[in-house]
C-alpha cells in the first residue's frame, strides 16, 4: 500500500510544520528515526528563529508581503484577494525564470507547484514582525479587507502589513527585475526587523556582524561568523556541536543494526554490512577530536533549556539523549557497546511500534544500506543564504529600486 499524508485543515503553523517534515524526507539531514526532532528543533529554533530548511532567499519577505498588497489595490473581498495574492505568486514564479535566477521555489513545478512562498515563509513574516503576529494565513486576505480601503499606489495604510516595509516596485510581479537580490535599502530594513526582534540570538549576531558567513562550511560551529559569538548564542552553538556529533552516532549505529538484521532475515551477503561499517568507523575515526568537547558539555543543562522551550519534550526522549552522550564518551565502540546497542533498537520500536523496521519485514526488506548519514546542521544552509543575501545587499550603499 503507497504511503501517503494526510492534509487536514489546521494552523498555519501546523501546516508550516508537516511541509518541514515532509521537505526533511526529501534531503539528506534526516528523517529523525528516532525521534529526536523536538531536541533538534529546539536548538534549530533558539539559534535562528523564524528560519525553515524551506527557505530559498531572504528577499521573499519582501516578494510575499507585495503579493498580498499590491492585490490588494484592486480588491476588497478577502476571497477574490486571496485568489489575486495567491496568482501574484503564481506570476513571480514564471518573472524569476524569466530573469534567469538560479534557485527559488517553483523552480522545477513552475506555476502549479503546490508550496507557494507565502506558505513557507509565513512563520519567519510573522516572528520578524513584518506581518502582525496574530496574523494567519489563512485569515490574512479577510484581515486586510477588514482593516482598510484598499490602498492607492504605493500606499501602505492598513495595520496587518509592518508600516515601513519598503514599497514594490510599481506592477509588480511583472516588472520584477532583481529577483531575489536586495537592493541595499531592502536589505538595511530586513537587517534592523531581524535585530529588533531576534536579539541575542545566533540569527542576529551573524546579521549584524561585519563578517559574512563563509560559503562552503558546512554547519555554524565551523564558521568564523558563528564563533566569534558570545554567551547564550555561543552555548546553543555549542550544544549544536554536540548534539550533531552524539546524533549521528547513534544514527549510524542503528542504520548498522538493520543490515544486521537485513543480512540475517534475508541472507543477504557480507557487502549490506559494508558501507554502515565504513560509516561507523568514519564516526570513530572523528570522536577523539570530540572527546574534550564532549566532555565539557552540559547535557543536562542543555536538556532543561530545550525543555524549558517545548514541554513536550518527555522524559524517554531525555534519556535516549543522555545515552547518547554516554555511549560517545564511552571507551568501547558503538558497533561493541551492547547496552547501547540495545537502547537504539528499544528507542526505534518506541517511536515507530508496528512500522518500525525490526518488528516489520516488509518495511526491513524495503531499506537499502545508507551511502552516507549526514550530521544535524540546523537549518545553517538556509541560514547562510539569508545572511548572506543580505550582507550583500548592505554592501549596495546608495542603492534603492530601479
Amino acid at each position: 500500500m503507497t504511503s501517503l499524508i494526510s492534509w487536514l485543515d489546521a494552523s498555519t503553523e501546523e501546516n508550516s510544520k508537516m511541509r518541514e517534515l515532509v521537505k526533511l524526507f526529501g534531503t539528506p539531514e534526516t528523517t529523525d528515526d528516532l525521534g529526536m526532532g523536538q531536541l533538534r528543533d529546539a536548538i534549530s529554533n533558539s539559534l535562528f528563529p523564524g528560519t525553515s530548511v524551506l527557505h530559498l532567499g531572504a528577499r521573499y519577505m519582501l516578494l510575499v508581503p507585495w503579493a498580498y498588497q499590491t492585490a490588494h489595490r484592486s480588491t476588497k473581498n478577502p476571497e477574490d484577494l486571496r485568489k489575486r495574492s495567491e496568482e501574484s505568486e503564481r506570476q513571480l514564479i514564471g518573472r524569476l525564470k524569466e530573469i534567469g535566477e538560479d534557485s527559488y521555489i517553483g523552480r522545477d513545478a513552475g506555476r502549479n507547484v503546490r508550496q507557494l512562498p507565502s506558505a513557507a515563509y509565513w512563520s519567519a513574516l510573522r516572528r520578524y514582525g513584518i506581518v502582525n503576529p496574530d496574523a494567519d494565513r489563512s485569515a490574512v486576505a479577510q484581515l486586510m479587507c477588514t482593516d482598510s480601503s484598499s490602498p492607492e499606489d504605493g500606499e501602505n495604510n492598513d495595520s496587518v502589513w509592518n508600516q515601513t516595509l519598503p514599497k514594490p516596485p510599481a506592477r509588480f510581479p511583472q516588472t520584477e527585475e532583481r529577483g531575489l537580490t536586495l537592493t541595499h535599502d531592502e536589505a538595511r530594513w530586513l537587517q534592523e526587523r531581524i535585530l529588533t526582534t531576534c536579539p541575542g540570538t545566533m540569527l542576529a549576531h551573524v546579521v549584524g556582524s561585519e563578517v559574512s558567513p563563509t560559503p562552503g562550511l558546512w554547519a555554524p560551529w565551523l564558521d568564523p561568523s558563528c564563533r566569534s559569538a558570545e554567551g547564550e548564542p555561543a552555548q546553543w552553538l555549542n550544544d549544536a556541536e554536540s548534539f550533531s556529533f552524539i546524533h549521528n552516532g547513534a544514527t549510524i549505529l542503528y542504520q548498522h543494526l538493520l543490515a544486521e538484521r537485513s543480512a540475517s532475515v534475508f541472507n543477504a551477503g557480507e557487502d549490506t554490512l559494508e558501507s554502515t561499517q565504513e560509516l561507523l568507523e568514519s564516526w570513530e575515526d572523528q570522536r577523539d577530536s570530540k572527546r574534550e568537547l564532549l566532555a565539557g558539555w552540559d547535557m543536562n543543562g542543555y536538556l532543561d533549556r530545550a525543555k524549558a522551550l517545548n514541554p513536550g519534550i518527555n522524559s524517554n526522549t531525555a534519556d535516549f539523549a543522555r545515552a547518547m552522550a554516554e555511549a560517545a564518551l564511552s571507551p568501547s565502540k558503538l558497533i561493541d557497546n551492547a547496552e547501547f546497542r540495545a537502547a537504539v533498537e528499544i528507542r526505534e520500536k518506541l517511536m515507530k511500534k508496528s512500522n518500525s523496521r525490526f518488528r516489520n519485514e516488509r518495511r526491513l526488506r524495503a531499506w537499502q544500506p545508507p551511502a552516507q548519514v549526514a550530521s544535524l546542521s540546523f537549518r545553517w544552509a538556509q541560514v547562510r543564504r539569508n545572511v548572506l543575501d543580505i550582507h550583500a545587499g548592505l554592501a549596495l550603499e546608495g542603492q534603492s529600486h530601479a
